[in-house]
């Protein structure tokens, strides 16, 4: 009860000498002023007009998605039905047939395809140099364009991991490339390899037995940061998007003389053998995968603007302005920049046996 509490605070205010007393009431007073102050004001906003996003990264894979979202100015009531989208894009100037992925069915979500749902896309295999241009087309709104070539791809890239007695390991990178003005991504994966057998003896001593022997893969997320406070000859300037995508300058990689190297801090599960009797074992395999990808300044500078645009956070409460996200999609936002990989495989051989090991269920 409002009337209560502030009838409870002049009380404890009268037992307090008359200086004290006339500083909290002054307090109590100003409280209850600002907090039924209504302030109107007028958004005289300048009119604009609505326009298209796209995104879309070519040779990460022969099949490469297309992004198209409507950045909808405040107010504008414009309906946007992504199957009317025209785009035209061109492979050195060779026209590519683009479909549309409509919304995946229960259940198999969208987790299980390499292509988003509501997205368009285009298969094919591109090579270093191509030119791949974009025209995103909406009957009512600007069209927009871009144009971007695949990078060449990494050169004599090695990936391996180091481990220690615990779980922590790192993942480490090398590659051949001395350029001051190349750009980098990466992404893991982990690879399980599950064998297991049961069995059990009928009465009559006749053995009965199965197996299960799968394969699993799911994306391996590194919460790598940078420590600028950090002594280390491995402290170096990369980035992570919070998508499962590292990224970095190539002159900010770590120049170990014949090679640049990076590399990140994370942890593995490592191979587990579990025998509870001759008719009863199982096998965990595990293996990570890493893909280095050479990307294109562009992209580069479209992670890293976007990345700084989310930590801001002051700017959400207008305590600092808000930062914009490079885009070179021309009359539009987004990016269109192209990039080349190269993956490796590496096994972790260490294995030891357990009764009893909990993470794995």
């Amino acid at each position: 009860n409002p009337s209560e509490s502030f009838r409870l605070c002049l009380h404890s205010a009268t037992h307090l000498n008359s200086k004290t007393m006339r500083k909290t009431l002054y307090i109590i007073f100003a409280i209850i002023t600002l907090a039924s102050c209504d302030i109107r004001f007028e958004l005289n906003l300048p009119k604009e007009d609505s326009k298209i996003y796209a995104f879309c990264a070519p040779g990460a894979r022969d099949t490469t998605a297309i992004i198209v979202e409507l950045a909808r100015f405040v107010g504008d009531s414009i309906s946007f039905d992504l199957s009317k989208v025209e785009i035209d894009l061109r492979v050195n100037g060779e026209s590519q047939e683009v479909q549309f992925q409509p919304k995946y069915t229960f259940p198999y979500g969208a987790s299980y395809h390499s292509v988003p749902e509501e997205a368009f896309y285009f298969t094919r295999k591109l090579q270093s140099d191509d030119e791949v241009s974009l025209t995103v087309s909406y009957h009512g709104l600007e069209s927009v364009s871009a144009v971007t070539n695949i990078p060449q791809q990494p050169e004599d890239a090695t990936f391996r991991i180091e481990t220690g007695d615990d779980s922590a390991a790192n993942f480490i990178l090398e590659y051949s490339d001395q350029s001051e003005e190349t750009y980098y991504a990466a992404i893991f994966r982990e690879k399980l390899h599950e064998f297991k057998v049961w069995g059990y003896i009928e009465e009559n001593g006749e053995v009965i037995t199965d197996t299960t022997d799968y394969t699993s893969w799911q994306p391996h997320h590194i919460n790598h940061e940078l420590d600028t406070f950090q002594e280390s000859d491995f402290n170096f300037e990369a980035y992570n998007n919070q998508t499962g995508v590292l990224f970095w300058k190539n002159s900010d990689a770590i120049d170990n003389g014949e090679k640049k190297m990076v590399y990140f801090s994370t942890y593995i599960l490592k191979d587990v053998e579990e025998w509870y009797n001759e008719l009863n074992y199982k096998y965990l395999d595990f293996s990570y995968e890493a893909t280095i990808y050479r990307i294109t300044e562009d992209l580069y500078r479209f992670y890293l603007t976007n990345l700084m645009s989310k930590e801001n956070s002051l700017s959400y409460l207008g305590l600092s302005r808000n930062n914009a996200t490079y885009t070179n999609i021309n009359n539009g936002f987004g990016v269109l920049g192209g990039m080349a990989g190269h993956t490796m495989m590496y096994d972790t051989t260490i294995s030891y046996q357990e009764n009893y090991f909990p993470e794995i269920y």
